[in-house]
């Protein structure tokens, strides 16, 4: 697994993996993506989330904006020290991100890249940056989709942004990296809603790097990011 390391940049704080490896706390190292891609039920998990979930997943398809409601663990009523984390950095808009709680649940917001190509079974974990443990090796079933009949569609997006409605996405450009991985962003909260990226005074689609420039790395790189509430922080690289 990765472990994640804590950096200032301008506009907030960010926090990126860090390509070393850490000890999960009962979990057996090699569990970032669900093996049991062939089992997982067609119509994957309705209804209320609990954590830590072994049975069905949660369904999503490819271009699916949504906040899940997850109940907290049972050991467990503050999730403050933690992040939520999806061990795929190429599948969602934001991997990482802040929780915000209520009560007995947290929400956690994912959007699904639209060019999703192939299913992707994976886990939302609980990491703790200060001891840099994770909560436990079960955490979330998710499974990513490019084509769904009928996604999971239960959305709390209207719960989390009277909690959390200013917390808009921060990201940084490591323009030293490959295209595929430069652009990393952060969810504070409230989810990260829709993008846009100016390469050079061109518009780009930031979660397509592919269809960046090949000289993107000397023009002025310009980012807005709004979170799921409609608020949003632009930066330029």
């Amino acid at each position: 697994m990765n472990t994640i390391k804590k950096f200032l940049v301008a506009g907030g704080t960010v926090v990126a993996l860090a390509a070393v490896t850490v000890s999960f706390q009962n979990c057996a190292p090699g569990a970032a993506e669900d093996g049991s891609s062939n089992s997982v039920a067609s119509d994957g998990l309705q209804g209320e989330i609990y954590y830590p979930s072994n049975g069905s997943p949660v369904v999503l398809t490819a271009g699916q904006n949504i906040t899940l409601k997850i109940s907290k663990p049972a050991n467990l009523s503050d999730l403050s020290s933690y992040y939520w984390v999806i061990y795929d950095t190429t599948v969602t808009a934001s991997y990482i991100g802040t929780i915000t709680q209520s009560g007995n649940y947290f929400y956690v917001s994912i959007q699904v890249k639209s060019d999703l190509s192939t299913q992707k079974d994976l886990r939302i974990y609980l990491y703790n940056p200060s001891t840099k443990t994770y909560l436990d090796g079960n955490g979330v079933r998710i499974s990513l989709r490019p084509s769904v009949s009928n996604p999971y569609s239960s959305d709390y997006v209207s719960e989390v942004c009277a909690l959390k409605q200013n917390s808009a996405p921060t990201f940084t450009l490591t323009k030293s990296s490959p295209s595929a991985s430069a652009l990393y962003v952060f969810d504070n909260g409230a989810g990260v809603g829709n993008m846009s990226c100016s390469i050079g005074g061109v518009a780009y689609n930031c979660l397509a790097p592919s269809s960046w420039p090949s000289n993107w790395t000397s023009q002025t790189f310009t980012v807005q990011a709004f979170n799921r509430c409609g608020v949003s922080r632009t930066q330029s690289f």
